[in-house]
């Protein structure tokens, strides 16, 4: 592969990431955030909007940029695959069908690990700004926030599907799966709506996957609920917000919620377990 064909299948990648993210993400904002958001107010989980086009247009501006950034990883990494330097492939029978599926498992839970050390290490004081600021700059986070980074914060995002191959057999199917399976959490981390029914929080096994309510708390009070896909490095670390399991029952319960003018929850800061 010349520099040429670099750059043409960098394209192609951008173009195909700008459009999967519009088939994924815009579907969810139109519904909930457009069409349908009177009907969902319901289970809003930040009652009163405080979202902007202001805070729309910004993240659509970094997204763009976080979709180029994990075009060009993901060109890289296909053009070493092909000089044979990672360990993905494509005949499953090379492993078997039980590798797969473990492998699949084994990705999730280092990407959530991965996820979580390297989060909270983007809140510390030194970091911060250069990282993680752009992401919070939506503190009533929609779907249009789960791909606005920092470019720093977007290499990081991405950085784990980039050396596992280098790292452990991986079967092409696998990394696209684990790619739909992280877009969809993390449309539904910052949809601004509660899907998970009441209850799921103290479902056996279930409650350990994260609901929207979750993240949306990161977004509002930021310091605390850290986690990506389970719950599990909050709850050891002491990081998770002390009120979350309640929080997600009182959204189905709006009448006992006691709320502020901004339309933020009575919950301080430090209040974590």
């Amino acid at each position: 592969m010349n520099f040429q064909d670099f750059l043409l299948k960098l394209w192609e990648s951008y173009i195909g990431n700008i459009i999967e993210y519009t088939l994924f993400v815009a579907p969810f904002f139109v519904i909930f955030w457009w069409l349908f958001k009177k009907k969902f107010q319901a289970i809003r989980i930040q009652e009163t909007p405080r979202a902007t086009t202001h805070h729309f247009q910004h993240d659509l501006k970094h997204t763009v940029k976080t979709l180029l950034i994990f075009a060009v990883m993901d060109v890289t990494l296909l053009y070493l695959q092909s000089k044979g330097y990672t360990f993905l492939y494509n005949n499953i029978e090379q492993y078997g069908w039980t590798y797969l599926v473990i492998s699949f498992a084994v990705v999730l839970f280092l990407h959530d690990a991965f996820f979580y050390w390297t989060h909270r290490a983007m809140h510390h004081s030194k970091l911060y700004s250069f990282f993680h600021r752009v992401h919070h700059e939506s503190t009533d986070p929609s779907p249009l926030t789960s791909g606005s980074f920092h470019p720093s914060e977007a290499v990081v995002e991405n950085a784990l599907q980039f050396i596992l191959p280098f790292v452990m057999p991986l079967h092409l199917s696998v990394i696209l799966a684990w790619q739909l399976f992280d877009i969809l959490n993390n449309i539904l981390a910052h949809l601004g709506y509660e899907l998970y029914p009441k209850g799921w929080v103290k479902m056996p096994i279930l409650k350990y996957k994260t609901a929207s309510t979750h993240h949306n708390m990161h977004h509002q009070l930021f310091n605390g609920n850290y986690a990506l896909y389970f719950t599990w490095w909050d709850k050891w670390m002491g990081t998770e917000f002390k009120d979350y399991e309640s929080r997600h029952e009182l959204i189905f319960e709006r009448k006992h919620i006691k709320k502020s003018s901004e339309g933020l929850y009575s919950l301080a800061v430090s209040d974590i377990r």
